[in-house]
Parts: C-alpha cells; structure tokens; sequence
C-alpha cells in the first residue's frame, strides 16, 4: 500500500514570529526525513504504530499544509492517509485541529484514518469529524467501545529500539531486559513515577507506612533510567499504577525485565494487541484491602510469582511486533 502518513509535528506554547519560522523548519525537516535510508522505531507515545504503518507500506510523510495543497495529485497516487492527532503545531486550539481535519476528509477520496495517541481509553471523536474517516486506531482503546471504526494500538517499549524494515522484522529479546526472573530480589515493592494524581500518592503512603520492604517514590523528579530499570529487576512485586492512561510505558518495561506486576483492574477494560491475561501474565487489584491481600499472598508463593513473571516476558516476545501489528491493521483498513 501507499500512503501518505501526516506525523507528529513540533509543539508550540505561543505563536509569534520566531515560532512561525520553527513551524515552517519543521515543515522542510519533515520532507527530508522521506530520503534518509535509517528508519529506526522511536519510543513517542505514537512510536509502535509508526513503525507497524512504515514497515508495512510505502509511506511519504508530509506537512498538513504540503497535504492540502497537492491533495489532487495525492488523491491518484496514494491509497491512504494517516493523520496523527498531534499532527497541528498549536495544540492548545483544539477547534483549529478539528477544523483542519474537517479539511482534511472533505480533500480526500482516498481511505482516510486518524491515529489518536491520546491517553483517555473512552475518549470518542466527534461524529461530525468521524464521519469524514474510514478508521480511528486508537492507543488501548476500551472495551467499552462498540463502534468498528475504532481500531486498538499500544505505546512502544522503551526497551526496544531497532531498525524499521519492510523485509524482515529483527527484534534482538537477548539483548532487551531480562530472559528470567530474579530470584533473590533485595525488595518487596518497588513503585517510582510523577504525581499524576492524589491517588497515586494516597497509595504509595498507604504501603510505606506499613511493613513492607518497599523502595520507590511518588514524585515529579525521575530516577536515571537504568536505575529504574535495575530497581524493577531487583522488586518481588512491581506497581504499574494508571498515570497517563490505563495502560503506561511502565507496563511494558516490567514486562520487558521478566519482572511480576500488579496493577489497577481498569487494565481489564483495554483492548491491547499483546493478549496479556490476569492472573497469567499480570495480577490485578481492586482497593487498598485487596491491594494488601494480592501483596501478602504473592510474597509468600514465590514460585508463582516467578512464573507469572516468565509468562509475561514470553508473551511480550511472542506478540510484541509492529509489523506483525501493522499487517493486521492494515488488512482491515483495506479489506
């Protein structure tokens, strides 16, 4: 397939002259990325369905505005256009986005798809705009949405970095987290992440003040990432709470270092391309009191927590595949 694909574009706070000439750079730097010959996936929050749309298709990425001008001649080229939600420079103007997509689906024939890398499961595009496109493929789309225009994906792994290839996938798993789990952990819990919500912090409080091992914070400065990543490794039990969505990079990374993870029962209520199972590949909890059942249980039963752990690293290497992802997607686009 052929397809034009518009792409996450540079964000400003302010317009003003100097911004206006950042945004027509950005414009030009856009065009010249379609002729350089090193295509790697990035770890933005669009990265899995970039790489899943580029290695399975002939993409040229253009500028809106370059879109609008030359939408005639695209119209008898292309056979689809992909439009990333953060595609507008001024993101804080959201009538001007759904005008310009509006723009967008009245210009083109073609089919025409929005990928919306927004962090809300529920969130539903209005039927004025959805009307105008073919399909929405959505970042962990809810269960709770019927509508067969929305289409699921998933944020990348930062763990995973490799080169986009229309040939053959290469994922090297030896060389990304850990194969096994650790088997002589120095903690019990481990949770690090930015107070996205007073719950969030209510929680974290609420385990440290009892009598637990536990190491981490609930705060907006990091930890070095490789830190993380060793503390992760180092945990009988690793919290992946909701921040910004259901489902986070944390997810993944936990899965990634064969490590246990505990989670929020909204999990449950996501459509994810990798077929991630409680209580097989992850444990899910409710409330504070089950929180503190789930804890006690799986730090007594050793054994079972390894395995759950080794089952979720497995099913992360066996499913995670932007371009297996990809040829899905786009076998439904264009049925």
């Amino acid at each position: 397939m052929r397809i034009i694909y518009i792409p996450v574009t540079i964000k400003i706070t302010e317009k003003n002259f100097k911004n206006f000439l950042r945004c027509i750079a950005y414009d030009i730097y856009i065009i010249l990325k379609n002729f350089s010959f090193k295509k790697k996936a990035t770890n933005s929050t669009s990265g899995y369905i970039d790489a899943a749309i580029h290695s399975n298709a002939f993409v040229i990425e253009l500028p809106y505005n370059y879109c609008l001008t030359f939408s005639k001649i695209l119209n008898l080229l292309f056979d689809g256009i992909f439009v990333n939600w953060k595609f507008t420079n001024y993101r804080k103007d959201k009538n001007a986005l759904e005008t310009k997509l509006l723009k967008l689906s009245k210009k083109f024939k073609i089919k025409k798809v929005i990928i919306d890398g927004t962090d809300q499961s529920t969130n539903l595009i209005k039927d004025e705009i959805l009307q105008g496109f073919d399909y929405v493929i959505k970042r962990e789309k809810n269960k709770s949405i019927s509508n067969n225009k929305y289409l699921s994906t998933i944020l990348p792994c930062k763990l995973i970095n490799y080169k986009i290839t229309k040939n053959k996938e290469i994922i090297d798993w030896n060389n990304i987290g850990n194969a096994k789990p650790n088997y002589n952990p120095k903690y019990d819990i481990f949770f690090s992440g930015q107070e996205t919500s007073k719950y969030r912090n209510d929680l974290i409080e609420f385990l440290k003040n009892r009598k637990y091992n536990f190491f981490g914070r609930a705060e907006n400065s990091k930890i070095p990432f490789k830190k993380y990543l060793s503390n992760i490794y180092d945990s009988s039990i690793n919290l992946a709470l909701e921040g910004k969505g259901e489902f986070t990079f944390r997810h993944l990374e936990i899965l990634a270092s064969c490590s246990f993870m505990l989670c929020e029962r909204s999990i449950n209520e996501l459509e994810l391309p990798i077929p991630l199972v409680d209580e097989k590949h992850f444990v899910s909890f409710t409330d504070k009191e089950d929180l503190i059942e789930k804890i006690d249980f799986y730090l007594k039963n050793n054994n079972l927590r390894n395995k759950i752990a080794l089952n979720g690293r497995q099913v992360l290497e066996e499913h995670y595949s932007p371009k297996k992802h990809g040829n899905i997607l786009m076998s439904k686009i264009f049925k």
